[in-house]
């Protein structure tokens, strides 16, 4: 029995997933993170707050194909009655207040998620640099960082 199994996993046809494991609710499994690496694509979950699904649109983030995140399984199709384009949108409930709030799995190319950290680190880098030097702005910080 443990040869069929060896020889079945060694071709690909089962991908083994204990039960007994941790796993996360929004989490992909290693194969599905293997996929987006090779379309270098970087997914990210967005909550369903007005806009911002929108917002992220705009950013470049488009929604994720169920086929690109099969470990999730078919419970995270959801489809809403008012979208006709919902079936093809990986969702999860993270919130039972009225109305139940979703999760959207969406992805960027990665030559964007790079671009946007970034813009993120420059900003921050500005921010790390007036309160080392105790600038304006940390005039007031009794414990000013100094690098060594």
């Amino acid at each position: 029995m443990t040869d069929v199994r060896e020889s079945e996993r060694s071709e690909g046809k089962v991908a083994r997933t204990p039960m007994g494991g941790l796993r996360l609710k929004l989490q992909l499994s290693k194969e599905d993170r293997k996929e987006f690496d090779r379309r270098r694509m970087v997914p990210h979950w967005f909550n369903d707050d007005p806009g911002r699904l929108e917002q992220a649109q705009a950013g470049g983030y488009k929604f994720v194909h169920p086929d690109c995140a099969k470990s999730l399984g078919e419970g995270v199709l959801h489809r809403d009655g008012n979208d006709p384009s919902s079936n093809v949108r990986v969702s999860v409930v993270v919130g039972r207040s009225d109305p139940i709030q979703r999760a959207y799995l969406m992805e960027i190319p990665l030559k964007f998620y790079e671009e946007d950290q970034a813009a993120k680190e420059a900003k921050y880098s500005l921010v790390d640099e007036a309160l080392a030097l105790g600038g304006k702005g940390a005039s007031d910080v009794e414990n000013v960082y100094k690098p060594k």
